[in-house]
């Protein structure tokens, strides 16, 4: 799924989907954001699979599909909402584990740009200094 999210990202998000994703990286607000459309959209249609799913035959393949994708979802909702942004102060402050992916993610909000993934961020040469530990 990271490939997928990346790719989204950047040439939805980033791309025909700037309207709505431009409200994530403004200046946080309390409550919902317009951003907040992609992943009721992608939760849909995800239900949606694996409802065709359970009808089996062909189909059948989008229900451990569409379990996967619930996996990620959940994990993205975990790291990026919950952790990084600190939507609701459910997990601790600081988790060594996940500081590198907080650092990741704010050198995209720094410029726009890459990484696009989220759980498995590909930082580029020129940007890894701004990705480091402070320290």
């Amino acid at each position: 799924m990271e490939p997928v999210t990346a790719l989204l990202h950047r040439w939805l998000f980033h791309g025909p989907g700037w309207g709505l994703h431009r409200s994530h990286h403004v200046l946080r607000r309390e409550g919902f954001e317009a951003n907040d459309a992609y992943p009721v959209v992608l939760a849909a249609l995800t239900i949606a699979a694996m409802a065709w799913g359970r009808r089996g035959g062909s189909l059948a393949v989008l229900l451990p599909v569409g379990a996967g994708v619930t996996a990620y979802g959940l994990t993205y909702l975990m790291v990026h909402d919950l952790y990084i942004h600190r939507r609701l102060p459910l997990l601790p402050p600081r988790l060594a584990l996940l500081e590198p992916l907080r650092r990741a993610h704010a050198v995209h909000h720094l410029h726009g740009g890459a990484p696009y993934g989220m759980l498995c961020p590909v930082v580029p040469a020129r940007l890894r200094s701004r990705a480091a530990p402070a320290g």
